[in-house]
């Protein structure tokens, strides 16, 4: 009990530690993030469909290989092109503009519905690759000349 007594602040530390250890994995769960590595799983194993919420502007920059773009605004209009059978990752540039549209879906039944944690930025900083519409049309039109 002495020891208790004495080394009070070093035990609340301790205990302190290791829930804010924890906290990062137990609300990972909850905001249904996955990695670039989770991603090609998902998308390999489970057949999931990419969508790409950025404006056509940054999604002709480069996206995700067979990623659709549905921009933030015309998600809901359009959730009826999706298949709500079928995971759904949802592709943003950093991350950030996924995590309303995350819930919007779920509200909607869609059951399987994850970010891109990071976005297009980590994505890249994966070193995967990204289509570019610009490119490949430029390479397109070369190949009919």
């Amino acid at each position: 009990m002495e020891f208790l007594t004495e080394n009070i602040l070093l035990i609340l530390c301790f205990v302190g530690s290791g829930i804010l250890l924890a906290f990062p994995s137990l609300s990972k769960g909850k905001n249904s993030g996955l990695s670039p590595a989770e991603v090609v799983i998902k998308v390999n194993d489970k057949n999931a469909q990419l969508v790409d919420i950025r404006t056509p502007k940054e999604f002709a920059t480069g996206s995700l290989a067979g990623s659709v773009n549905i921009p933030t605004e015309d998600l809901m209009a359009k959730l009826g092109t999706l298949d709500k059978n079928r995971p759904v990752i949802l592709v943003c540039q950093n991350g950030r503009r996924t995590a309303q549209a995350l819930k919007d879906m779920k509200g909607k039944g869609f059951a399987e519905v994850y970010t891109l944690e990071g976005g297009i930025v980590a994505w890249q900083a994966a070193k995967l690759p990204l289509t570019n519409l610009a490119i490949d049309r430029k390479e397109k039109a070369k190949r009919k000349h």
